[in-house]
C-alpha cells in the first residue's frame, strides 16, 4: 500500500502541475469554463482515482478528537483575527462576495476542487509508509501551495510583474498554509485539514467582509497564524512529547539549577530587552508610514548606527537618509538641503521620499538619532499592526 502511495503521489503532482499549468496560458474567453468544468473535474477524476486503486479505511485517526479542537480553535482564531481587524482598520475589501449568489459560485470553482484535493491529500499521506511519507509530504506540499497560489496568471501575464510583491502576498502564504495542511493531515484528522485548509486558503473567498489593509499585510498576518495553528496542533496531538515534557517538568522541578545558569539567562535576556529599547549605539526602528516608500517601504526594520549630536555636523550631509526626533515623534527622512543658525550650528530640510514636498520645519542637529546601516523588508508588520490595534498609527517614520 505504501509503495501505492508512492507512485499515486506521482500521478497526483503531475495532474495538478499540469493542470494548474496549462490554466496560465488559458485565452480569457475560456477562464470560466476552466473554473467551473476542467479545474473540479481534475480533481474529481484523481479522488475517484484514488478511491479505485486504493480503497478506503473508515479507521479514525489516532489523534482525531485533539485534531478537530486544534482545527476549530484555528477558524476561532482567523474570525477573530478578521473581527479585531475590521473593528480597527474598517472593512469592505472583500464586499463582493455578499449574496448567496456569489458564494455558490466561489463553492463550485474553487471550493468543491478544495474538499476533494484535501481527501486525496490526507489519504496518501496516512497510507505512505515511513519510507515514503517524508517524499509524499513534501511533494503534496509544494505541488498544492502551487494549485492555490493566488494571481499565478496574473503574474504571467503582466508585463513588468511584481515578483517581490507576488512571492510575499500569495505565494508564500499558500505555501505556508500548505506546508501545515501537510502536517496535520499526518498527525490528524481529514475534518481539521479540511477545516483548515479551507478557512486559510478560502477565507478570503467566503468572507463577506475583511480589512481594508493591503493584502501583503493581510498575507503576512495569515503566515502567522498558520505557524501558531502549527504549534497548537503539534502540542495537541503529540501524546508522546506531552508525557515526555510532564515527567521532564516533574524531574526539573527537584533539580537545582546553578548561579551561572540564572546570571547567563537573566543577561540574555536583559540584552535582547536593551536592543528592543534602542539602548546600544545599533538598534532597530520599524517604518510605520509610507513617506520613505520605494527606498524603505513600511513594515521594513531598520537597523540604526546612533550618532551623538555633536558628530552630526561632520558625519550627516545632503542625501543622507535621518532617524531624528521631533517634538517627540520620531522620522526617519532624507535630507535634502541644510541651513545654519547665527550661532552656526547646522539646521537640516528633509522630506520623505515618497511625500511631495519637504517637512515645514528644519532638523536641528542636537535632535538627529542615527543612520541607517542596512533594513529587512516586511519583519517589522506585527509591530506596525499592533500599534495601529492599539492606540492608533504613530505620527512619524
Amino acid at each position: 500500500m505504501a509503495k501505492r502511495s508512492f507512485f499515486y503521489t506521482i500521478i497526483v503532482c503531475i495532474a495538478m502541475l499540469i493542470a494548474h499549468t496549462a490554466f496560465l496560458f488559458v485565452p480569457g474567453g475560456l477562464i470560466t469554463i476552466f473554473n467551473q468544468a476542467i479545474r473540479p473535474g481534475v480533481y474529481a477524476f484523481l479522488a475517484i482515482g484514488m478511491f479505485v486503486y486504493m480503497g478506503w479505511s473508515s479507521r479514525p485517526a489516532k489523534n482525531a478528537y485533539q485534531s478537530n479542537i486544534a482545527a476549530l480553535i484555528a477558524l476561532v482564531m482567523y474570525i477573530s483575527m478578521v473581527m479585531v481587524s475590521v473593528y480597527v482598520f474598517g472593512g469592505g475589501r472583500n464586499a463582493m462576495t455578499l449574496g448567496i449568489s456569489p458564494i455558490l459560485r466561489n463553492m463550485w470553482t474553487m471550493g468543491i476542487p478544495l474538499v476533494l484535493s484535501e481527501i486525496v491529500r490526507y489519504r496518501l499521506i496516512k497510507v505512505a509508509g515511513s519510507k515514503y511519507q517524508a517524499f509524499v509530504v513534501v511533494a503534496l506540499s509544494i505541488v498544492y501551495a502551487f494549485a492555490n497560489t493566488g494571481g499565478t496568471r496574473v503574474l504571467f501575464m503582466e508585463t513588468n510583474p511584481n515578483i517581490l510583491h507576488f512571492v510575499f502576498a500569495s505565494a508564500l502564504p499558500a505555501l505556508t498554509v500548505s506546508v501545515v495542511v501537510s502536517f496535520v493531515a499526518m498527525k490528524g484528522s481529514v475534518f481539521a485539514a479540511l477545516l483548515i485548509s479551507f478557512v486559510y486558503n478560502l477565507g478570503e473567498s467566503f468572507f463577506p467582509i475583511l480589512p481594508s489593509f493591503d493584502r501583503l499585510v493581510w498575507s503576512l498576518v495569515v503566515c502567522g497564524l498558520m505557524f501558531v495553528v502549527g504549534v497548537i496542533h503539534h502540542y495537541m496531538t503529540d501524546e508522546d512529547g506531552n508525557a515526555q515534557r510532564k515527567r521532564a517538568s516533574r524531574v526539573a522541578k527537584h533539580s537545582r539549577k546553578g548561579p551561572f545558569e540564572y546570571i547567563m539567562s537573566i543577561g540574555l535576556m536583559g540584552l535582547i530587552i536593551a536592543f528592543f529599547l534602542q539602548l546600544f549605539p545599533i538598534y532597530p526602528v520599524v517604518i510605520l508610514t509610507g513617506s520613505m516608500t520605494g527606498t524603505i517601504d513600511r513594515g521594513s526594520m531598520v537597523i540604526m548606527r546612533r550618532i551623538p549630536a555633536e558628530e552630526a555636523f561632520m558625519r550627516v550631509q545632503k542625501g543622507s537618509i535621518l532617524h531624528y526626533n521631533f517634538r517627540n515623534v520620531e522620522f526617519v527622512h532624507r535630507v535634502i538641503d541644510f541651513t545654519y543658525t547665527n550661532y552656526g550650528v547646522r539646521k537640516y530640510i528633509t522630506q520623505g521620499d515618497a511625500n511631495e514636498s519637504p517637512d515645514p520645519l528644519p532638523v536641528l542637529q542636537e535632535d538627529v538619532l542615527g543612520t541607517p546601516i542596512f533594513h529587512i523588508p516586511f519583519i517589522g508588520y506585527p509591530n506596525v499592526i499592533f500599534r495601529a490595534m492599539f492606540g492608533g498609527i504613530f505620527q512619524g517614520f
